[in-house]
């Protein structure tokens, strides 16, 4: 009888739960049409995923076959060449995160002796906490405004006085910063700028897509993110601004963990079944954590495969996205004291929709995809903080922290319970 070494079994078992995964992908894709189509067949106890981008069953195909030698080389080139058409005055490099690619960006531009120190924004993700820890950076926070998400410039000229070499720009949600006002306060002080364009969805300031704002920009391609590729990221750069630039990185870690996951997550992020992990604590689902930094990587064949896949798919949900986003315009028109102004010259990404409400008011819509955003300033998180040069009060941020909530823009949710959402937010309920 033929023997089966311990690393076969290991592939073959992994081969099995991916087609498994992928079954179970098509008949929620079913369901979702099912749903779609017949509303009145929804149970009650439907919940929707705060942000969600599809990712087809032929895309995960794809992802399964660059697993293999043969196809991974293509599927590397593919996605470097659909990046490209979105940004062909840029140089770029796959990486396995949007974090590794801030990390890289931040130790490329180091420059001198002594210990930089970056200027972040008090309110955002903590992985750019994480990023600047890998890079062995000091850092400083600048306050953000409540009211737009755009940096407290008199916050930030003070990071800056106090030596702050580089800044971070960092868009949230879809709606984009103002870099080219980052950058003029930065080169009064000689300050390297980069765009975090994590979260930027598509969107576009003054015709010029979120990514290509600065000569140094990061992408990040998580599920939380407008594209969706499982994971992964990108370092975009202008060479004839920003020169060349050479990286070391290890390989790529082994993708059948997170092709499972991205799979479990397009099955399970259907409304009839997302209730399953949202009450699992184990998950943590919609829990902000910081994560240490890692030895960066490059981005895997499948991540890129996934990548190919929903950059295909961005122009319909990004509309999609648009006309949700809209409609909670429209609708929260004359409540002030809850929306976010966006930035004149801004096409929203739309990627979530911020508005600042009660704690209290938003918990019940939380089944409704409603979530609280970032609930800590990055100096609330003990390496962050062990790591700031200056320590400020942020009362913007604070605020944000206490206060801001998302709501879905997905295509998911259904009008009325848009309407339900609007009408709990606004007190409308009673």
């Amino acid at each position: 009888m033929e023997k089966t070494s311990g690393k076969g079994r290991s592939k073959h078992l992994s081969r099995n739960l991916l087609r498994s995964a992928l079954s179970s992908v098509r008949r929620a894709k079913r369901l979702h049409v099912l749903v779609k189509h017949f509303p009145d067949y929804m149970p009650a106890w439907r919940s929707y995923p705060p942000v969600h981008t599809a990712l087809p069953a032929a895309a995960l195909r794809s992802a399964v076959r660059a697993l293999t030698h043969q196809h991974a080389a293509s599927a590397l080139d593919q996605a470097q060449l659909a990046l490209k058409r979105l940004y062909p005055n840029r140089e770029l490099l796959l990486v396995a995160s949007g974090t590794t690619a801030l990390q890289l960006a931040l130790t490329a531009t180091r420059d001198g002796v002594g210990r930089p120190c970056v200027a972040l924004p008090a309110y955002c993700c903590p992985d750019l906490g994480s990023a600047t820890i890998g890079a062995g950076f000091a850092a400083q926070l600048y306050d953000v405004d409540p009211l737009t998400l755009q940096p407290d410039y008199s916050s930030l000229v003070r990071a800056l006085k106090a030596g702050a070499t580089h800044v971070v720009a960092a868009h949230l949600f879809g709606r984009l910063v103002d870099v080219q006002a980052v950058s003029n306060i930065a080169s009064e002080f000689g300050s390297v700028v980069i765009e975090d364009a994590a979260q930027h969805a598509g969107a576009t300031l003054r015709g010029v897509r979120g990514g290509a704002l600065a000569p140094l920009s990061v992408l990040s391609f998580g599920r939380g993110k407008g594209l969706n590729a499982g994971g992964g990221g990108a370092l975009l750069w202008d060479s004839s601004v920003q020169g060349e630039y050479s990286f070391t990185l290890a390989p790529a870690s082994p993708a059948g963990k997170q092709l499972l996951a991205a799979a479990a997550a397009s099955v399970l992020s259907n409304p009839m079944l997302y209730s399953i992990p949202r009450n699992i604590p184990a998950l943590a689902l919609g829990e902000t954590r910081y994560h240490a930094p890692q030895p960066p990587r490059a981005m895997h064949a499948a991540t890129a495969a996934l990548l190919v896949a929903t950059l295909a798919a961005e122009p319909a949900a990004l509309q999609e996205r648009q006309r949700n986003e809209d409609w909670y315009e429209r609708e929260l028109s004359d409540h002030h004291a809850l929306r976010v102004a966006n930035l004149g010259g801004c096409v929203s990404g739309a990627l979530r929709y911020p508005l600042r409400i009660k704690t209290g008011r938003a918990d019940p819509l939380a089944p409704l995809g409603v979530a609280r955003s970032y609930p800590r300033t990055l100096s609330d998180y003990p390496a962050i903080n062990a790591v700031l040069s200056v320590k400020s009060p942020m009362p913007g941020a604070t605020e944000l922290a206490g206060t801001l909530h998302t709501l879905p823009t997905h295509g998911l949710l259904r009008e009325h319970d848009r309407v339900r959402i609007v009408r709990s937010v606004t007190g409308e309920n009673g």
